[in-house]
């Protein structure tokens, strides 16, 4: 099961969801842009799936699901805040954030209680 939930959440990011600098640079940088910065995506969003998933093999779907969900959440925010906001370091920080919000959320709704 985990195995076809993980191709289909690579297949959908990669081939499905938008990228997320195309308001920040032209069109004809937005890829180079993508492929240097786009994996500071992939690090806040596997940051944020741990804040509540602790990896097991009979369960590891859940991970995969919870990781492609907080990726597309966080390239769709970027989409939307970057329509408006073009500054990049007011978006950096706006999107980081937005990051601790969505960690401390679902480490309080899913995982281990945060104690403040």
């Amino acid at each position: 099961m985990y195995k076809i939930i993980s191709l289909i959440s690579f297949a959908l990011r990669q081939f499905v969801l938008p990228n997320p600098f195309i308001n920040l640079v032209d069109k004809a940088y937005a890829e180079l842009c993508n492929c240097l910065f786009g994996g500071i995506f992939v690090f806040f969003a596997y940051v944020i799936t741990g804040s509540w998933y602790v990896s097991s093999k009979e369960e590891a779907w859940k991970g995969s699901v919870g990781f492609l969900i907080n990726y597309g959440f966080l390239t769709s925010i970027t989409i939307v805040v970057s329509y408006f906001i073009h500054n990049i370091y007011c978006l950096a920080c706006i999107i980081l954030f937005i990051v601790i919000i969505l960690y401390i959320t679902e480490r309080k709704l899913f995982g281990n209680k945060i104690p403040f």
